[in-house]
């Protein structure tokens, strides 16, 4: 019995030990994490978790020690005897040393947030969640390196940003840089579908690279060696969700077209419809997604650590171009894009296909067969037409790109030869469009100031085109008028007389160029918009090299704005007007009787808001937030010296300790902490301003 008894009370013991810990743990978790919540409100910025809870740990065991300390003084070495400290003293003495703890604790963060701000190093859980990931992301970095060491393209790139010129010419080596521009092409070839997109949007970028470089990035295509059937009717087959022999007749094997994303194959419905069937390429989502996180992740270290980078805002650029990359990806947005374009071109000699919503999915695309040649390989066809009837043909497709434009707001934004397909039929040849993977939206605003846009062109207005342009873009901050203005009307003296077997590129180049020049924010549509009617040049140059590009679309422009003031568009205009008018028409006599009654009564008062902008207000509240807390700290920092340096012969707190001075501890203490805000609010603020110049 008293064996178990032993045995018992040891288990017991060894129970009420677990719970202790267990309650120990518990309680240095929550003491713990209530001073990491009272350091981030101290500091008053925010800080990351993870090291405030470090220093908050460390902070508890090192004031757990200091406490122990503090109550070993409480007694005797002989029989536990109150020494010469009383309880009340001590308490004070570690209430400062647990202030204290805490400012150097808080001051430990202010630190670290110095040297290394909060998100600059890679969270802990993340990275080992990201270990997989990380390690086929490395490989694929290696791989792309490789490609590009291959190419020659890591010991210096000549060309990018130099290519200014000088008495008209250019100060780099022309051979050079055409050397250079096609090893970035092959090597953009070889690195994958990502690095080719990257490369054609890169190709109506006229204000960042030099002309080499846009004439051999312009050449870049996603063909591709087609897939072997088994695997694309392996992803017709999930893509449906059944066997596509219960929704086709009949499909051909054999490709129409072979492109890096998609191919496309001809096939017949089970009632007698002919279609051709775009299907994605297995695996071509998840390598995309793969390298656009990559591209995300250089252009990030570029806006990060380069001047330029961060000028140019290549951020938000990489951010724009992996978001229309990934829409390109979703068939059911291209199919959305094609019911939207069915309007636009309904009544214009320039046609599309039917899509058929019914049997398309995220990765497969079922529309109308267009039996035709695409442009970029109709040569031959061409050559035999007419030279009045490819006049007849460049001009429709130019006309309907600005109708889409300017009166539609809904544009197909990649007309290049691959695009365009020409058809022939019983009334002579016409053009079709394909792929509608990228397409764009203007609103009506946005429509109504680009054809003024092209108006002032035709009439040779500077000063309506700068009005446009600010109008269409937003007035950016300092903005120079009479410097936008001259530059406006130097670009206009320069294609006055219409660019006749020139570059059309050449001039949206020039413009988007002063666009970003003068610090404009460039909305997506509308640089969509000139990257639709600048990319259509190659197009039209291979239909009628002849054709005034310019001059066609300024008299389009001209027309369209003329068509406006038509009676049938002022009714609807007058109409819209009223419609917005009418509200304020109807409180303008109760307002008038206001003003006039407060005249007669000398009550009447002007109220100007002088910080209206959020910004300006913020701005003000923050500094008069950080004078009142600096002049709080010098004052506490002040008081807190006096009190310890002439506090000596007031009321004994313990026998080297005065109550004055004990109080002199805890008022620096909170100066020292007002100070430490004080200094951290200046200094983070200052790294955000920076880093968002």
């Amino acid at each position: 019995m008293d064996q178990f008894l032993e045995q018992f009370g040891t288990v017991g013991s060894w129970v009420t030990s677990a719970l202790l810990l267990v309650l120990g743990i518990l309680l240095l978790l929550g003491v713990t994490w209530i001073l990491a919540s009272v350091m981030r409100r101290l500091l008053g910025v925010p800080v990351g978790w993870p090291r405030t809870t470090v220093i908050s740990l460390l902070v508890v065991l090192l004031t757990a020690g200091l406490f122990n300390t503090v109550i070993n003084q409480f007694h005797t070495a002989e029989g536990g005897a109150l020494s010469g400290i009383s309880p009340t003293a001590g308490l004070i003495l570690l209430l400062i040393a647990l202030l204290w703890m805490l400012g150097f604790g808080a001051a430990t963060l202010m630190i670290l947030e110095l040297i290394a701000p909060t998100g600059s190093w890679p969270n802990v859980f993340a990275w080992v969640a990201d270990a997989g990931d990380r390690r086929a992301r490395n490989r694929r970095y290696r791989q792309v390196l490789t490609i590009f060491v291959r190419n020659g393209l890591t010991s210096g790139v000549p060309g990018f940003g130099r290519h200014r010129t000088r008495g008209g010419e250019s100060t780099d080596d022309r051979e050079s840089l055409r050397r250079t521009a096609r090893s970035l092409r092959v090597a953009l070839e070889e690195a994958g579908t990502t690095f080719v997109k990257l490369g054609q949007n890169l190709s109506t970028r006229t204000d960042v690279l030099p002309p080499e470089f846009i004439s051999e990035l312009s050449r870049l295509q996603t063909q591709a060696a087609p897939e072997p059937w088994g695997p694309i009717h392996a992803a017709l087959t999930e893509s449906l969700g059944r066997d596509p022999a219960e929704v086709y007749a009949w499909i051909d094997h054999e490709p129409l077209a072979s492109a890096s994303v998609a191919q496309v194959h001809r096939a017949r419905l089970t009632d007698g419809t002919e279609v051709v069937l775009k299907i994605q390429r297995p695996g071509t989502r998840e390598e995309v997604t793969r390298d656009s996180d990559i591209v995300m992740r250089l252009c990030g270290w570029l806006d990060r650590n380069t001047g330029w980078g961060r000028n140019l805002g290549i951020r938000q650029l990489a951010a724009r171009f992996t978001e229309s990359l990934a829409e390109e990806l979703d068939y059911r947005i291209e199919a959305a894009n094609m019911k939207d374009l069915e309007h636009a071109l309904a009544d214009g000699p320039v046609t599309m296909p039917r899509v058929h919503p019914e049997h398309s999915s995220t990765r497969l695309l079922v529309m109308d067969l267009m039996d035709g040649t695409t442009v970029g390989r109709a040569g031959r066809e061409l050559s035999h037409l007419p030279e009045r009837t490819r006049i007849r043909l460049g001009e429709e497709l130019l006309v309907s790109v600005m109708h889409q434009i300017m009166r539609h707001g809904v544009f197909h934004a990649d007309v290049h030869p691959g695009n365009v397909l020409l058809l022939e039929t019983d009334d002579g040849p016409l053009l079709g469009l394909l792929d509608f993977g990228a397409v764009g939206h203007l609103d009506a605003g946005a429509q109504q100031q680009l054809a003024i846009v092209f108006a002032a062109l035709e009439q040779g207005d500077a000063r309506v085109l700068t009005d446009a342009l600010i109008e269409l873009l937003g007035r950016p901050r300092d903005l120079d008028d009479r410097a936008l203005e001259r530059q406006v009307g130097e670009l206009m003296i320069r294609y006055r007389n219409g660019l006749r077997g020139g570059s059309a590129s050449e001039l949206f180049g020039r413009l988007m160029a002063m666009i970003v020049a003068n610090r404009f924010e460039v909305p997506a549509g509308v640089a969509a918009a000139f990257r639709a009617l600048g990319g259509a040049e190659g197009t039209l140059a291979l239909i009628t090299p002849d054709l005034d590009i310019v001059e066609t679309a300024r008299t389009v422009g001209s027309d369209m704005t003329r068509s406006q003031f038509r009676p049938d568009n002022l009714k609807d205009a007058a109409n819209a007007v009223m419609l917005e008018t009418i509200p304020l028409l109807r409180k303008l006599p109760r307002r008038i009787s206001h003003i006039t009654e407060d005249l007669h009564d000398g009550r009447l008062s002007v109220n100007v808001r002088v910080l209206a902008h959020a910004e300006d207000r913020n701005f003000i509240t923050r500094l008069f937030q950080q004078f009142t807390i600096a002049v709080l700290a010098g004052f506490c920092v002040l008081g807190g010296i006096v009190l310890i340096a002439f506090g000596e012969g007031g009321p004994a707190l313990t026998d080297y300790l005065s109550w004055q001075a004990a109080l002199g501890y805890i008022v620096l203490f909170a100066g020292f902490l007002l100070s430490l805000r004080i200094v951290t609010l200046v200094l983070y603020h200052g790294n955000r301003d920076s880093l968002a110049g």
